[in-house]
């Protein structure tokens, strides 16, 4: 595995983030998409709600390779995967999962009690979500023009 640095989130952050999940969400995710689902999506990640998010929750984690951001994960509630993202050339190298621990960590810090982590994997996502071992709790959705299965790991 690569020699990745991960920290939290830094107020100014917000533009490189935004850029990572658009160029990924792009080629990845965004063709199996409807115009209305990529919409939306798109205004989730703009550098502004990523900020407010950030501030209401203090969830978002980042990785680097030297100085370049190499993915990113941001939790809700505590116990939610509401992005996790890899930039194409680091895909298949650790990353994802390395952010996900480090993530479920945190979430475990602040609260002991916490028994599973969730996720609304795209179709794209899903055995990659697979490979980190969450397994699938309902059917394909859709919500907003984006599609999802709603999955889940048990952390006992």
């Amino acid at each position: 595995m690569p020699n990745i640095h991960i920290r939290p989130f830094i107020s100014g952050d917000e533009n490189q983030i935004s850029k990572l999940i658009h160029e990924v969400f792009d080629e990845f995710v965004a063709p199996g998409y409807s115009a209305e689902g990529n919409s939306f999506f798109y205004d989730f990640i703009t550098p502004s709600a990523i900020a407010i998010r950030q501030q209401e929750q203090n969830n978002i984690l980042l990785a680097f390779l030297a100085k370049e951001l190499a993915g990113m994960i941001e939790m809700r509630d505590n116990n939610h995967v509401s992005l996790l993202f890899t930039h194409k050339d680091y895909m298949g190298q650790g990353i994802a999962r390395e952010l996900l621990n480090d993530a479920i960590s945190i979430c475990l810090a602040r609260n002991p009690d916490v028994q599973t982590i969730s996720v609304n994997a795209s179709p794209y996502s899903i055995p990659i979500y697979q490979r980190l071992g969450f397994v699938p709790i309902g059917l394909l959705q859709q919500n907003n023009g984006i599609t999802f299965l709603p999955m889940e790991m048990n952390l006992y």
